[in-house]
C-alpha cells in the first residue's frame, strides 16, 4: 500500500470517526453524566474498609477509571452488529479499502468515547472524592495509562462483533464480557476469588487496566493478586494485547467482511424478525 493510499485511508477513517461521534453525541452525553455521577457518588459516600488500609470508595473509583476501558468491547461489538443488520458493512465492503477504513474509524471513535468516560471519572474523583486526594502529577501519570487500557481492549470488540449474527447471539455475547469485568478486581479484592479465576485474569487486560490505575492513584496493593503492584508487567501485558490483538482483529475483520453478501444480509434480517416476533 502506497503512502498516498495510506493517507487517503486515514483521512476517510477520520471522517467516519467524526461522523460516528456526532451521531452518538446526545446519547453519549447522557450516558456520561449518569455513569460518571453514579461512580463518583459511590466513591464519595462509601467508607467501609475492604480488609485493608484504603476505603472501598477510593479503591472502587480508581478501579473504575481503568476497568471501564473494557466496556469498549460492548461498544465496538454493538456498533458492528448494528452496521451488519443495517447493511452498512455490505456497503463498506465494495468501497476501496472499505473494511480497513471502517475498522480504523470505528477504533478511533470508540477509543475517543472510552477515554472521555475514563477522563471524566478521573476528574470527578479528583474534584469530589476527599478520600482520594490526587496530585496533578498523579492525574498526568494516569492519562497515558487510561489511553493504553482503552487501546489494548479495543480488539476484543472486533472479535466479539465478528461472531454476532442475531439477537440471541448478541445478548449471549455480553455474558462472558460482564463475567470477566466482574471478576477483574473492579469492586472487590482479588484474593476473594478462586485461584483459577485469578490465573485467568492475569492473562487479560480486564485485570491489568484496573491494576495500573489503582497503582497510580491509590498505591494500596491490598486488592491485587499477590498483594503487590507490578506496573511494568501490566504495561507489558497491555502492550502485547495491543499488538497481538490488532493483528488478530485485522484478520478477523477481513474474514468477516468476506461473508457480507446480499444473501447473508437477507438471512440475518429474516432471523432477527423471527426472533423478535415481527
Amino acid at each position: 500500500m502506497s503512502t498516498r493510499t495510506i493517507q487517503a485511508v486515514l483521512r476517510a477513517a477520520c471522517r467516519q470517526a467524526a461522523t460516528d461521534l456526532r451521531a452518538g453525541l446526545v446519547g453519549m452525553s447522557v450516558a456520561l453524566l449518569i455513569s460518571v455521577s453514579i461512580i463518583v457518588i459511590v466513591g464519595r459516600s462509601t467508607q467501609a474498609t475492604a480488609e485493608a488500609h484504603a476505603t472501598f470508595g477510593p479503591m472502587f473509583l480508581a478501579s473504575s477509571i481503568g476497568t471501564i476501558s473494557c466496556f469498549i468491547t460492548f461498544q465496538i461489538a454493538g456498533e458492528t452488529y448494528t452496521d451488519r443488520i443495517g447493511g452498512a458493512l455490505l456497503r463498506v465492503r465494495i468501497l476501496p479499502h472499505g473494511p480497513l477504513t471502517w475498522a480504523i474509524g470505528k477504533t478511533m471513535s470508540s477509543i475517543t468515547q472510552t477515554v472521555t468516560f475514563q477522563g471524566a471519572i478521573l476528574l470527578g474523583g479528583a474534584l469530589f472524592v476527599e478520600d482520594l486526594p490526587l496530585s496533578p502529577s498523579q492525574v498526568l501519570a494516569c492519562l497515558p495509562l487510561i489511553v493504553l487500557s482503552a487501546v489494548a481492549t479495543a480488539p476484543l470488540g472486533f472479535f466479539v462483533g465478528a461472531f454476532v449474527r442475531g439477537v440471541y447471539s448478541f445478548m449471549i455475547s455480553y455474558l462472558p464480557i460482564f463475567t470477566l469485568i466482574g471478576t477483574s478486581g473492579f469492586f472487590m479484592p482479588m484474593n476473594r476469588l478462586p485461584s483459577w479465576v485469578q490465573a485467568v485474569q492475569l492473562a487479560l487486560p480486564t485485570y491489568w487496566s484496573g491494576h495500573l490505575t489503582r497503582w497510580a492513584l491509590v498505591g494500596d496493593p491490598s486488592w491485587e493478586v499477590g498483594r503487590a503492584f507490578f506496573p511494568v508487567l501490566a504495561v507489558g501485558v497491555l502492550a502485547a494485547w495491543t499488538v497481538i490483538g490488532f493483528a488478530g482483529a485485522s484478520f478477523v475483520v477481513r474474514r468477516s467482511f468476506r461473508k457480507e453478501t446480499i444473501g447473508s444480509l437477507a438471512r440475518v434480517q429474516s432471523t432477527i424478525r423471527s426472533q423478535t416476533g415481527l
